[in-house]
Order: C-alpha cells, then structure tokens, then sequence
C-alpha cells in the first residue's frame, strides 16, 4: 500500500488549531472572568487532546491503531449494553450477592465489547477510517 501525500493545508491546520486554543484561552480568562486555574486547566487538556489526535493522525502505528479499536469497542458499545444492562435487568435484582453479580455481569460486556472492536479491527487491518 502506498502512502499519500499530505495536503497542503494539514501543516497550517494543526498551527491553526494552537493559536486558536491559546485564543479561547485568553478570551475566557479575560473577557469571561473565568478563573486562572480553570482556564490554565481547560487549555491543558485541550493540548493534550490535540497531542493524541496528532499522533492518531500523522504518526499512526498498528499497536495505536488497535488500541483505538479496542476504546472504540469498549466506549459506545460497552457502555450502552453496560446501561442497558443496569437500567432494565440489574433494577429488578436486589441484594449483597446480587449486586457483586451485576458487576460481574458488567464487567463481562465491557470486556466482550473489547473483543468485539479488536475484531472489527482485525477485518479492517487496523486501518483507521478517513486515515491518510
């Protein structure tokens, strides 16, 4: 498989993104009077966040690929069985045993939703979706 080029604006983009999480910042701070800690924190993790999606995006590997499908099986599908699970069936079970039970229970379908994303991932060959 072949790699493609970058386009022209994918360097300007992540430089765009910068400047403009460093603006919100200062624009929080000062013009909505929202406090220091706060802000520094908030831009922080926004860093941090775009630090992964680069990573995710440029320098993309096969063990970061798949771990990403693992997240992604556990995130919307384990966590709505997991819901689901807990709202309808676990409501009408009560008691001590019963309830190390229902966590049993969970923690089954979040681990199963693990191998159901390794799996989509393993036909997909690790290849993220819209990856360059």
């Amino acid at each position: 498989m072949t790699k493609k080029p970058k386009p022209r604006w994918w360097k300007p983009l992540w430089i765009a993104i910068l400047f403009l999480t460093i603006a919100s910042g200062f624009v929080s701070y000062f013009l909505l009077n929202v406090s220091l800690e706060r802000t520094v924190s908030a831009v922080a993790l926004t860093f941090f966040c775009i630090g992964i999606a680069y990573y995710i995006r440029v320098k993309p590997s096969m063990r970061v690929n798949r771990a990403l499908y693992i997240l992604l099986g556990i995130t919307p599908l384990g966590f709505v069985l997991s819901v689901a699970y807990a709202l309808f069936i676990g409501r009408y079970v009560t008691g001590w045993l019963w309830g190390w039970f229902n966590i049993i229970v969970t923690i089954g379908i979040l681990i199963a939703s693990a191998f159901i994303g390794d799996w989509i991932g393993k036909r997909r060959s690790y290849q993220l979706p819209l990856s360059l």
